[in-house]
């Protein structure tokens, strides 16, 4: 498993994982696409291969960063590909500077609550109605 930077090449791959994960925040490729070319961006990408099975996305101003797209693939799930994706990120953003990230999580991913709450983040609040009619539970640590 090799865990690089992403690049623009892997748009329609990304989109194609974030597309089989429902709790993903529905880019789709153009998504992907846009911020890839984000200056600010720092995408992560985790591949089996050929095959990308995996990514991280955040973007940082500053010492703040905020987390806003994460998805394995389902068929490469528990198998630590999202821990050395996230540890790619942190590592990332730190060298950058940052020193807080947040991110918003759906409340009913609860999968998804006790990955970031095992990589050190701990909920600061919530947001009523964030995904339409369900909260998101906004989150948080520092680097």
């Amino acid at each position: 498993m090799e865990f690089l930077p992403a690049v623009f090449a892997q748009a329609e791959e990304l989109a194609r994982i974030e597309a089989r994960q429902p709790f993903a925040a529905g880019w789709g490729e153009d998504g992907f696409a846009g911020e890839l070319k984000q200056p600010c961006a720092v995408i992560w990408a985790a591949r089996d291969g050929q095959k990308t099975v995996g990514f991280i996305c955040a973007r940082y101003a500053a010492d703040e960063a905020e987390i806003l797209n994460a998805a394995v693939d389902p068929a490469f799930t528990r198998r630590g590909v999202a821990t050395a994706l996230m540890a790619q990120l942190l590592a990332a953003l730190a060298a950058r500077g940052v020193k807080r990230i947040t991110l918003e999580v759906h409340a009913q991913n609860f999968p998804a609550q006790a990955w970031y709450r095992r990589a050190g983040f701990a909920v600061l609040g919530r947001r009523k109605q964030f995904y339409g009619s369900a909260d998101a539970l906004l989150m948080g640590k520092m680097l």
